[in-house]
């Protein structure tokens, strides 16, 4: 995997130094003058070291792109916020002493918080649709900046950055991750042989799970739940799943249970407190009674850390951290494969960091353009075909890439050729769960109702609720969120 990534870096190089521009850009939305001399753009992210390094590296051939075709100064200056809790407390403390960035990492839900921030629309939030569309530099407009336009995007992650209550287009898909499940191969191995006979080995098992319902899984690990000994001494529970949230949120998708929505009204609803979505929690309860599985919201860290140690056969986290699931000192086989799923409805929580771009009061109307004009275009130069292509693949865990081209370029292509746990896992996310992704509301406490969803499995699993007082509290909870 080396070599093959070598060579695709020589070759974006390559491509890259090759691109030419027929002149200075005369964009519809703010022309070039002397107020686009020395532009300075903040970044602010909340990426580790190796995407870090990957982007820096692409925002000096970005700066050089925009030197060489326009004849502009730009700057970006990438800063680490800490996580996206983190990142969203300081934009939303720095509206109010104009201290925030042009480019920030954002969560849909963070974004829709910002929008409830706003006197009046577009005070903070640009609303992309006004550059995604614009007939100079809008998507496919300028060549050296990347050539496919809106529709090569997948649609379900461009969807994901409108499901506002205002009307356009806030956040900007970078990306993406879903949930995964990755498993002990040798270890099931050895219990399919008695559980269900003639499963056993590694084609023989993917092809098993990929034929199993939630239900099916659920009683394969009630199984290994009561036999664990039988197979191996240091196993602790036969499942662990990250996000008690997204346990809620897919499953109710998967079942057709309302859970939040935008009304009529424009505004925000919270929908989840009714029968069925209690009978559906009641019924994730009992599993967990029967030691099906455990969550990170109980045991309080990453599924992860047991399956390195075999101390669970499964492990449902983000693909997005593939990387991090390797066994220690590679004692078991291991590969990934789509979570099951309720209802024979294959629908699952789409992930992974977008970017949105925010006005500064810190900054004149001029200074406000200019700035989120040259944002917007390494929005599109860091989101083109080879350069996302490679970002995710070269530089991320388990991340792939937002457009449809990026899966057709060549090193996605060398890429599936190799048998390790990156390719695997980019090879369920694109082409098993294949864009089935849920997009769910986003308005003021929708960041809220994400969080107290997974505060009702916590809360049940721990036995300190009931099922009324759990959802009633998480209802509150998100009504004075917006």
């Amino acid at each position: 995997m080396k070599k093959s990534k070598m060579i695709y870096l020589l070759g974006v190089v390559t491509l890259l130094g090759g691109l030419v521009s027929c002149g200075g850009d005369s964009s519809s939305i703010v022309s070039n003058s002397s107020s686009e001399d020395g532009i300075t753009i903040r970044f602010w992210h909340t990426f580790g070291q190796t995407i870090t390094g990957g982007i820096e590296s692409y925002i000096e051939k970005f700066q050089k792109l925009v030197k060489e075709n326009e004849g502009v100064d730009v700057t970006i200056e990438m800063s680490y916020q800490g996580g996206y809790d983190d990142i969203e407390n300081k934009i939303r403390s720095g509206f109010s002493t104009s201290n925030t960035p042009t480019i920030a990492v954002a969560y849909p839900d963070h974004v829709a918080d910002y929008l409830s921030n706003e006197g009046t629309p577009g005070e903070y939030v640009v609303n992309l649709d006004d550059y995604i569309e614009d007939e100079k530099i809008g998507l496919g407009q300028e060549e050296y900046f990347g050539d496919q336009g809106k529709d090569d995007f997948v649609s379900a992650f461009m969807e994901d950055g409108q499901s506002y209550v205002n009307e356009g287009t806030y956040s900007f898909p970078f990306m993406k991750s879903t949930e995964v499940m990755f498993y002990n191969e040798t270890l099931l191995s050895s219990i399919l042989a008695d559980y269900a006979p003639g499963n056993s080995g590694s084609d023989l098992i993917k092809k098993y799970l990929e034929g199993l319902s939630w239900d099916d899984f659920m009683n394969l690990n009630r199984y290994i739940s009561e036999h664990m000994k039988e197979y191996s001494d240091t196993l602790l529970v036969p499942c662990v799943y990250d996000s008690d949230s997204n346990l809620y949120i897919s499953h109710s998708y998967q079942e057709e249970i309302p859970f939040i929505s935008i009304g009529d009204d424009g505004k925000g609803s919270v929908d989840f407190d009714n029968d069925e979505a209690k009978a559906m929690a009641t019924e994730l309860k009992n599993d967990y009674d029967d030691g099906c599985f455990t969550t990170r919201g109980i045991i309080g860290e990453y599924g992860s850390n047991y399956f390195k140690s075999a101390e669970c056969v499964f492990s449902i986290g983000s693909s997005g951290g593939a990387g991090y699931q390797s066994p220690t000192n590679s004692t078991f086989d291991y590969d990934i494969c789509k979570v099951p799923y309720e209802n024979n409805n294959q629908l699952y929580v789409s992930q992974g960091p977008a970017l949105t771009l925010l006005k500064s009061k810190n900054y004149t109307d001029a200074e406000n353009k200019a700035k989120i004009k040259y944002a917007w275009k390494f929005l599109k130069y860091i989101t083109s075909t080879e350069v996302n292509a490679d970002l995710c693949f070269n530089d991320s865990e388990g991340y792939v890439p937002v457009r449809k081209s990026s899966y057709e370029t060549d090193f996605y292509n060398e890429l599936m050729e190799y048998d390790d746990q990156f390719a695997h896992n980019a090879k369920v996310v694109i082409e098993d769960i294949n864009g089935t992704y849920v997009n769910t509301a986003c308005f003021a406490g929708s960041a809220k109702a994400r969080d107290e969803a997974g505060g009702i499995l916590t809360a049940l699993f721990a036995g300190t609720d009931t099922v009324d007082e759990a959802f009633a509290y998480a209802k509150q909870q998100v009504l004075l969120a917006m």
